[in-house]
């Protein structure tokens, strides 16, 4: 994984990305994920990156008894969230591994699996063909990949209205890790070329449009700045800026959307590739 997710995912970024950004931005896109997997019909599925196991309790509970799951992520404490949370199997189905583990130099066999999920972490991958032949080799053969990536910031009304705060709050500071990196991988061509560089035949990159939900546009706004990596950015800046981002982001969501409950627009990439 790369720097910033390696530097930036820690502290209490992993409770406050489950507690804030799983139900706002994560889940309507790990419940797509899920039905996607299913319909391949799995007897041995590997996750990467799970963060804090939204897709992994879904494809837990879905997956027939038969089917192994192994989630996986590099950051520990993500991990831990994911693990004490705990995945609820079927009745006679056997339990989810969890296995810290880089993406980029897996430690399972080769042809080990028939299907590799990963939802929202390859743009964290700082060599994503390199990632993408580790997928290649432990699939089996005709095993499947499917993995989703954010289109840009100005298509996703939360990080947009950050994005938008954090600059006229920080005028003079480089661009944020949500533009930077969260929402830097939405060329189509280059997510297919990636993939296909490590060795993958991709079958679509698909734009998938989907609605978040808040209870105000005061807790969406605070999804960010305290549930993922900008939350350790901002901390040289102190507490106050951070609350000033998380008001302008408050105020400019209130206008567009209303102060709450709101529901809010998503778009990412899914795409879905073979061995």
């Amino acid at each position: 994984m790369s720097d910033d997710a390696a530097t930036l995912f820690r502290g209490g970024v992993p409770d406050a990305y489950e507690k804030l950004m799983v139900p706002l931005m994560f889940q309507p896109y790990a419940d797509d994920l899920v039905a996607r997997a299913v319909a391949l019909r799995p007897i041995a599925v590997l996750e990467l990156a799970a963060g804090t196991g939204a897709v992994t309790r879904g494809l837990a509970a879905a997956l027939p008894p038969a089917t192994t799951l192994v989630a996986t992520d590099l950051n520990p404490g993500m991990l831990a969230v994911a693990e004490a949370r705990g995945a609820a199997r079927p009745s006679g189905a056997p339990d989810v591994v969890w296995q810290p583990a880089d993406a980029q130099d897996l430690p399972f066999d080769d042809d080990s699996f028939d299907l590799v999920v990963c939802q929202f972490g390859v743009m964290f991958f700082p060599d994503r063909p390199a990632a993408h032949r580790q997928v290649h080799r432990v699939l089996r053969p005709g095993g499947a990949a499917l993995f989703s990536t954010w289109d840009a910031v100005e298509t996703n009304a939360v990080a947009r209205a950050v994005d938008e705060a954090y600059r006229q709050v920080l005028p003079d500071a480089p661009p944020n890790v949500i533009t930077r990196v969260a929402h830097g991988y939405h060329d189509s061509e280059e997510i297919r070329r990636d993939a296909e560089a490590g060795g993958l035949v991709v079958d679509a990159v698909e734009a998938v449009d989907l609605i978040g939900a808040a209870q105000s546009a005061a807790a969406a706004a605070a999804a960010l700045p305290h549930g993922s990596p900008l939350r350790a950015e901002l901390e040289p800046y102190g507490d106050r800026v951070r609350a000033r981002i998380e008001a302008m982001a408050a105020e400019l969501l209130a206008q567009r959307f209303g102060t709450g409950p709101i529901r809010t627009p998503l778009r990412a990439f899914v795409v879905t590739a073979h061995r």
